[in-house]
């Protein structure tokens, strides 16, 4: 049975006055029995609800109530689905009677905030209905906190009274009157329910509030009570002696705890200070006392005898650290301390009034998990034995800055390490490490946890220290543990603690270095936020208060030597005492500067540091004046070439900010080794290098890296070939490379000679340079394999080329160098260097006049092979390509399988193919490095059947979305890592392992997994995708297959179709749950970065929502980025030129202009292949969304395979357009239009076309949700092409009120009257709208009667509705009658549509932007 507390006086009348209070408890007069609170069983009933709509709008309450175990909502509610399940409702006295067949709904109330004055709607599930009896919504808070709602509803808190969602993007303010918590609401209308955010409070599953439970608490009230400084107990003048803690945890014991403070501001000066402990009161004996002579004192304050703890009472024992604190606490900057507060919690704020209260630490529990990436480990020397007799550290990194120490007395520990890293934070997918023999050995500690954990590892090369990043770590740890060191004059047997608080406070800090775009560096490792209150209060080596005996203790003095780790859910620190030893403590209190300055502790804390280097045995080190004295620091200045340059900088510059991030070194930094020609003293490019990071005096590097190219500062020095050397900051650099390459980062050049040429060995000889055909007949090989020409370029930088690209490019000149070599009779030279010689002439005119290189990539040297790669790692000095190699070789690696034999023994049927890396550079990941492992697919012959894969068509996603918001369904997005990988091979092939396998280079390799580069891959994942989407019961449409559906219901009842849509690895889920689905699918494959979102990108459009005139949000498509980025690419190559894009353009085509008479001079062949580009560009704009610009770009394509001068002018005039009128969305609206069906006339056509009807799919599925309309504009201009009289169509179709086809083309032949061409444009839309109706059919969508068709052209729409017309001419009657046959058939009804009106007339007339502008507003936004 279902219990509910239903204990809510506005549930039933009666009167307070039988009510009495007494020590704030409220007592019942004249009541001798209060019954047990129950309800009846929930239960189903067959009876039915109407939803009634609201009449009237109620201003009432909704009030916080614990006291009802469930929500009530009242008048001020409106009821949004019925469950179908009621319950019985009994009041809290046995002699009312219940209410019974309470209807249990899913209820909504309006709630304006006074601030915004935005309008939510606040949903309730799973409420109470009782709108009919009372005024005011009764709200149980724990119901709301079981889903995730935060309730704060205490009236003694110092935060605000408030009600905040899950994801704290709502909150309500909540008002307090009397003792009755509540929020002012209203009745929602119509309007606000459909068009104003919906904040849902309470969880949709069923309520049972009899077995609800919630998280205990993790600490016991014993010792939340021992959180408390205990300074006076009640006395009744029973003394009890206590020795121990157990004592203080006995509440047997002890009746009641008073706690009693003095702020130090009540006294005018303070003389002394006191530590006490009263008396207890107890029920045992009460001869005991509590005794504790150490530094009692006693403190006078007038007449108020009170025992005070020996501190001072100062804001600056707060733990609400500022930025600046911070900074000064942590070595770090104060930008660095803002964000790093911002991106962390604190959540355990210490009090100024308790400061030696005992906190408990922030919580980290760790599963073992696997940590993703590649991480690094290597031993750190100490350089002396610390005071725990370590001498080494094991240093764990990874590449996000995060960095993890263990101290440890011998090398042979590093296993121990490893071990306690797994169990804190997980086990890393890939490890490098060196070749030592403590981490190495076969039976070290270390290698039995990589065998244990699975570790995939990597040994560094011996002596090549740069292939493994945590020496890079190991030496900023080490300075800024010197920086440390020198200024707060730490004891350096205190490194081990010293460089354990800078590699926690390391992965602590806020970094916008790499990709970590302001994380900390912690959360990228456990996927949460970070709480750093354990750090908050001190600073490493601070003067610190600590107590003894569990808190009990005197005040004792000591320096503060970081976290404590594993000690207890209670903070704890490491604490230095006046003997020397370290000691482990959680009740500290940070030092004041007010105590520091008064002679008493000034002398205290000179005997503590006195002491401490006595019994250290360590030199004094000190300052001199402001800077720390180099005789004291002389031993290590001259060990320690690391410490020297750290000193110096300090000495220097004691002022010097902390550096926040790593060096370049560390930071493997992406511009060093940079190749890019540069101009110098107004001379033409020269080649020139990026050497190195430039540093000011101190030392510093200068500048500050930013994630984006063009806003880095830092200052480089820049050497060209003849060696003079020049200072460039990294935005001038970024902004010379962008500008000398291509889109794809290749950088062009000036040839300027050939100077030699070489051959690999796999050149073909003379004695096999010819085929020998079947009847005899010989003829060479057409071939340039295994030659490469070493050329000279205008900058004068010489690179080695192939022989097959200079060809191309440079044809006569490799034909005149072949001759002058003497090399032009060799096989690879033979075939073709005579013929390019005899039409030298002919051939320079069409070859195109820049090489873009394809050995760089924004000015980086691009390897063409594993041995390359690792050649430029080690020029470099650091190990970005073998990293990329490795990343990609994890991921792949599963695609090969081990064959146990020799290549004879492979079976039948087997092809062999060659398997490389491709390397590359990601320009917009901060020229991250890439390594990509393919196959050479072109080399194998597989049928077609294995290798057809197709994708989502574009209208199939306009449909889509449009039914999304019909329906009122939800979108979201996801893309596949590595797709082809998780499908299996659909060939037999074999390759030979590479120098990226390891260990097994060389061995035969089976390809089982859809490798990139192999013919049949994309099916293989294509139909992989189709078959877990089948486990997942939906299925292809017979319409498209890459639009999946299946059939679902709401919670109202509501049916309808879920929809999958497929482009290769991008899928896109319409659903009223499409988590559900997304879920699914990431069950079965890995989505990149684990993201599950609403779309902003699809197709190259970008998608986002806007509300449509009804107030519905709507998707809405638009090419703003898409066309942004070609003119800007445009203007980059007109400005190189001198010219620019035409500005003020208000049509796409210039006044007047008409391409198919421009006698202008023709391209030559340069120009025609950018003119093509520019028109394929235009085109996919016009595909995702510019349909302003469709017709002009149908008419310029009309001249891709002779354009002239002036077409490429009138392109660019395009460009221009575009750039003028930078914004134009379509929205696919769901509100149907308003059409008036007077406007349709209805004839009876069975004596003309007698059997006509609408061709139904019968294997079409059951049509689900709301129906749409569908409607269509078409237009023809007669004889607009002037030169061959070809006509124009313009065609627009609608679902809805959402634009799905727009089509402007020149018909296939002449038509001599308007007649004609308007009835071949009309019998084309036709054909389209019926595709469209068969489309829609198959997607399971029902259609709202004939499709409407709209032509201006009366004598068409005269012969197409009226049954009687007759047709004059014969070569009309084909597109006469297949037009009326689909208005017979009711698949089409057409209407007259004034040409002013005639949203097809944009497609098929150029016309002045009034009437352009006109059109366009009319669907586009």
């Amino acid at each position: 049975m279902n219990t509910f507390k239903y204990f809510r006086r506005v549930a039933f009348t009666f009167s307070f006055n039988s009510f009495n209070v007494y020590n704030s408890n409220i007592v019942c007069r004249n009541i001798n029995h209060i019954s047990q609170i129950t309800t009846s069983n929930r239960r189903k009933i067959s009876a039915s609800y109407k939803i009634a709509s609201v009449e009237q709008v109620q201003y009432s309450r909704i009030e916080l109530d614990t006291h009802a175990d469930s929500i009530v909502a009242g008048a001020n509610c409106c009821i949004m689905h019925y469950t179908g399940r009621v319950c019985d409702v009994s009041p809290y006295r046995d002699d009312y009677s219940p209410i019974k067949n309470v209807p249990i709904v899913k209820a909504a109330t309006s709630y304006q905030s006074k601030h915004t004055g935005q309008v939510y709607i606040l949903i309730f599930n799973e409420a109470l209905w009782m709108g009919d009896s009372m005024k005011h919504s009764l709200i149980n808070p724990n119901q709301l906190r079981h889903h995730g709602v935060t309730v704060q509803d205490n009236p003694f808190s110092t935060d605000p009274l408030f009600i905040a969602n899950e994801d704290q993007k709502f909150n309500m303010e909540l008002m307090i009157e009397g003792t009755t918590i509540f929020a002012n609401t209203f009745t929602p209308s119509e309007k606000e329910l459909n068009t104003c955010p919906h904040i849902v409070l309470s969880s949709p599953h069923e309520w049972d509030p009899k077995n609800v439970t919630f998280p205990a608490s993790n600490i016991t009230f014993e010792e939340k009570m021992y959180n408390y400084n205990i300074s006076s107990i009640q006395n009744d003048n029973y003394n009890l002696n206590i020795t121990n803690d157990d004592l203080l945890f006995d509440l047997s014991q002890i009746n009641t705890r008073i706690i009693n403070s003095v702020q130090a501001s009540h006294c005018d000066t303070i003389s002394s200070f006191t530590y006490n402990v009263s008396s207890l009161k107890t029920n045992g004996d009460k001869n005991k006392t509590i005794k504790d002579t150490n530094l009692v004192k006693t403190l006078d304050i007038g007449n108020n005898d009170i025992p005070l703890a020996s501190t001072f009472q100062s804001s600056e024992r707060h733990s609400d650290v500022s930025p600046e604190n911070l900074s000064e606490r942590w070595f770090i900057s104060i930008k660095t301390a803002k964000e790093t507060l911002k991106r962390t919690t604190q959540k355990f704020l210490r009090s100024a009034i308790l400061p030696l209260s005992r906190r408990y630490r922030a919580d980290r529990m760790f599963h073992i998990k696997r940590l993703q990436g590649e991480w690094s480990t290597d031993t750190l020397d100490g350089r002396t034995k610390s005071l725990d007799g370590n001498r080494y550290a094991q240093v764990f990194a990874n590449k996000e800055y995060f960095a993890k120490i263990y101290p440890m007395d011998s090398k042979a520990k590093a296993g121990d390490a490893l071990k306690v890293f797994c169990r804190e934070f997980g086990v890393p997918d890939h490890l490098t490490f060196d070749g030592s023999g403590e981490q190495n050995g076969k039976n070290t500690t270390f290698m039995k946890q990589i065998r244990k954990h699975n570790i995939d590892h990597h040994t560094t090369e011996a002596n090549l220290h740069q292939q493994n990043p945590a020496e890079g770590v190991i030496r900023e740890l080490r300075k800024k543990w010197y920086r440390v060191m020198v200024r707060k004059q730490v004891p350096t047997r205190l490194w081990d603690y010293g460089m354990k608080w800078c590699a926690d406070i390391m992965s602590l800090t806020h970094t916008s270095a790499g990709d970590l775009n302001g994380c900390i560096p912690l959360s990228r490792v456990t996927g949460e936020t970070p709480d750093i209150s354990e750090f908050l209060d001190f600073g490493f080596y601070d003067y610190v208060w600590y107590r003894d005996n569990a808190g009990l203790g005197p005040q004792l003095a000591g320096r503060w030597l970081g976290v404590a780790e594993s000690r207890g859910n209670l903070m704890c620190y490491n604490i230095i005492n006046q003997n020397g030893k370290v000691v482990a403590r959680s009740s500290v209190q940070r030092v004041t500067q007010l105590e520091l300055q008064t002679t008493e502790y000034k002398t205290l804390f000179e005997a503590l540091d006195k002491s401490i280097k006595e019994r250290l045995n360590i030199k004094d080190r000190s300052y001199a004046g402001a800077k720390p004295n180099p005789e004291d620091w002389a031993d290590l200045i001259e060990k320690d070439p690391e410490f020297n340059e750290e000193f110096n900088k300090i000495f220097n510059d004691s002022n010097i900010p902390e550096a926040d991030e790593f060096t370049p070194e560390v930071l493997d930094d992406t511009y060093l080794n940079m190749e890019l020609a540069l101009s110098r003293d107004g001379d033409g490019p020269e080649f020139a290098r990026v050497t190195k990071r430039l540093r000011d005096a101190n030392g510093l590097p200068i500048g500050t890296a930013n994630d984006n190219p063009l806003l880095d500062t830092r200052l480089y020095e820049v050497e060209y070939a003849d060696g003079y050397k020049a200072s460039l900051a990294a935005n001038t650099i970024a902004i010379n490379m962008f500008a000398q390459v291509d889109a794809e980062g290749n950088r062009h050049v000036l040839f300027d000679e050939i100077i030699d040429h070489r051959t690999d060995g796999n050149e073909i000889k003379s004695d096999n340079a010819f085929i020998t055909s079947n009847n005899g007949g010989r003829r060479r090989k057409e071939t340039t394999k295994g030659w490469e020409l070493l050329v000279q370029w205008k900058d004068g930088s010489t690179t080695w080329e192939k022989l097959k690209d200079m060809k191309e490019c440079y044809p006569v000149q490799v034909s005149e160098y072949s001759v002058q070599a003497k090399i032009s009779n060799e096989p690879a030279f033979a075939w073709w260097v005579s013929h390019t010689l005899k039409k030298r002439q002919q051939i320079v005119a069409k070859v195109k006049s820049k090489y873009w290189t394809r050995t760089h990539k924004f000015g980086i040297r691009i390897p063409k092979s594993v041995k390359e790669a690792k050649e430029l790692d080690q020029q470099n000095g650091n190990t970005l390509w073998w990293d990329a190699i490795l990343k990609e070789m994890a991921n792949v690696r599963i695609a090969f399988e081990l064959f146990e034999g020799e290549e004879k023994d492979i079976p039948p049927g087997y092809q062999q193919v060659k398997c490389h890396i491709v390397f590359d550079i990601k320009m917009g990941e901060n020229f991250r490095r890439k390594a990509r492992m393919v196959a050479g697919g072109h080399t194998t012959e597989t049928p077609a059947v294995l290798t057809y894969s197709s994708v989502v068509s574009r209208d199939s996603v306009r449909i889509a979305l449009t039914i999304a918001a019909l329906n009122d369904l939800k979108v979201l997005s996801c893309d596949i890592q590595n797709a082809y990988l998780t499908a299996k091979c659909r060939e037999k092939i074999w390759t030979r392992a590479g120098p990226e396998f390891g260990s097994d280079q060389g061995k035969i390799m089976i390809i089982v997994r859809a490798l990139y580069g192999l013919k049949s891959s994309g099916a293989a994942f294509r139909a992989l995708l189709a078959e877990v989407l089948h486990d997942l019961n939906y299925r292809p449409s017979k319409a498209d297959p890459d639009v999946y559906m299946r059939p679902a219901v709401k919670e109202d009842g509501f049916q309808y179709y879920e929809y999958v849509l497929t482009y290769v690895d991008d899928v896109l889920c319409i659903s009223h749950k499409p988590m559900t689905t997304m879920k699914g699918l990431q069950g079965r494959f890995k989505l990149k970065d684990d993201k599950i979102e609403e779309p902003e990108v699809y197709l190259g459009a970008s998608l986002s929502k806007m509300q449509n005139e009804s107030g519905y949000e709507c998707w809405a498509m638009s090419s703003d980025k898409y066309c942004a980025a070609a003119v800007a690419n445009v203007s980059e190559v007109l400005e190189k030129k001198g010219l620019r894009l035409p500005s003020k353009c208000l049509t796409p085509l210039s006044n007047g202009y008409r391409p198919e008479l421009d006698v202008s001079p023709e391209l030559k062949a340069d120009g025609v292949q950018y003119y093509q580009e520019l028109v394929g560009v235009l085109r996919w704009a016009v595909e995702i969304g510019r349909v302003d610009i469709l017709l002009e770009v149908s008419m310029m394509s009309t001249h891709l395979a002779l354009p002239r001068q002036g077409h490429l002018e009138q392109v660019l005039h395009i460009f221009g357009y575009l750039k003028s009128h930078k914004k134009l969305r379509l929205l696919f609206d769901s509100d149907h239009p308003q059409i008036s069906p007077n406007r349709f006339k209805s004839y009876d056509w069975f004596d003309f076309y007698r059997d006509a009807e609408e061709a139904i799919p019968p294997n079409m599925p059951e049509p689900r949700g709301l129906p749409v309309s569908t409607s269509a504009f078409v237009d023809a201009d007669l004889a607009g092409d002037r030169v061959n009289r070809r006509s124009q169509t313009g065609i627009l179709i609608f679902c809805n009120r959402a634009p799905i086809h727009w089509y402007s083309k020149r018909q296939p032949s002449v038509e001599s009257s308007t007649f004609g061409a308007e009835f071949r444009a009309m019998k084309t839309a036709v054909e389209m709208v019926e595709a469209l109706r068969y489309k829609l059919r198959m997607f399971g969508v029902p259609i709202d009667g004939p499709t409407n068709i709209f032509c201006d052209n009366e004598a068409v729409y005269q012969n197409t509705v009226v049954p009687e017309s007759t047709l004059a001419k014969k070569h009309h009657s084909i597109a006469y009658h297949r037009c009326r046959e689909a208005v017979a058939a009711k698949t089409i009804q057409v209407a007259k549509e004034g040409t002013e009106h005639n949203l097809a007339d944009l497609f098929t007339k150029v016309m002045a932007s009034p009437r352009r502008t006109y059109l366009l507003d009319r669907f586009t936004y």
